[in-house]
């Protein structure tokens, strides 16, 4: 995960910058310098642990490398419900600096972490033999009232992040958010989550992407009941093919378990 070129201006300006700016980690909230990258060298190495961890191509689980067959996995070739060509994820929720950043964003509207993330997440895309292939990002969209709630909107904050990144352009007006749900954190079960986001999601009157390779951007996935919803919208309205990419991927019982050092044991608990 090597960090962005550094600035000459900013490098020159960095004793003053720390004097009258001085930076936090945008993860753990500890001093850094104004030269130094965003995250501090304990959390780096903490994103670099779980970024290294073997995952699915289909699915984003953290599973063995020898579980992992050309496509997919052992634990995805049994679920149905998958409906996109392959997800892509920077790392697992319950590693605690990433879950902190993407706390940052989602509940404090942080655009630090916003970039950040975004700056792992198309590092991540540029492994995934499709992503030459996208022709738009699409992040997942937010209800007005959901809007309303949260200091901001997490999902396009990345796919900005994202596009500055790779140049793949945004379309935010694909898909839309038709209907208002309680937030996934009230409910438990895949079924339930399932049944929460159905027919939450609708297209745009000029969609403006058939025939369209689309990759759904969004910060988290736990059951994929989300991005399930979002993908059987863009279908209709004819995309092509559709991917995914996800800042965070969330273990569920019977998800093989991978070691992250000083991971936390916290379960995802606040995803939408």
């Amino acid at each position: 995960m090597p960090p962005a070129p550094a600035n000459p201006v900013r490098t020159a300006l960095a004793p003053l910058l720390d004097a009258l700016l001085p930076q936090t980690c945008v993860s753990c909230d500890s001093w850094i310098g104004a030269d130094e990258p965003p995250a501090c060298p304990a959390c780096r190495g903490l994103l670099e642990a779980t970024i290294a961890l073997p995952s699915c191509p289909f699915c984003g689980r953290t599973v063995s490398p020898f579980s992992i067959h050309e496509k997919d996995c052992a634990r995805c070739r049994t679920e149905r419900f998958w409906n996109v060509g392959g997800i892509v994820r920077v790392g697992e929720y319950r590693e605690e600096a990433l879950r902190r950043m993407l706390v940052g964003l989602k509940f404090a509207g942080g655009e630090r972490q916003a970039d950040h993330l975004g700056h792992l997440l198309a590092d991540a895309m540029r492994k995934a033999p499709w992503v030459g292939d996208v022709d738009i990002l699409v992040p997942v969209p937010m209800h007005r009232l959901r809007r309303w709630q949260r200091p901001c909107d997490h999902a396009r904050m990345l796919a900005d992040a994202v596009s500055r990144r790779l140049k793949i352009p945004v379309r935010r007006a694909a898909v839309g958010r038709v209907k208002y749900s309680v937030s996934q954190t009230r409910t438990v079960s895949q079924a339930a989550r399932f049944k929460n986001v159905k027919g939450c999601f609708g297209p745009s009157r000029r969609p403006k992407i058939a025939g369209q390779t689309v990759c759904i951007i969004d910060n988290l996935l736990v059951t994929g009941a989300t991005i399930h919803e979002v993908s059987k919208v863009l279908r209709k309205a004819g995309a092509r093919h559709i991917y995914a990419a996800v800042v965070a991927r969330a273990s569920l019982a019977g998800d093989p378990q991978a070691q992250i050092p000083d991971a936390s044991e916290a379960p995802p608990d606040h995803p939408d």
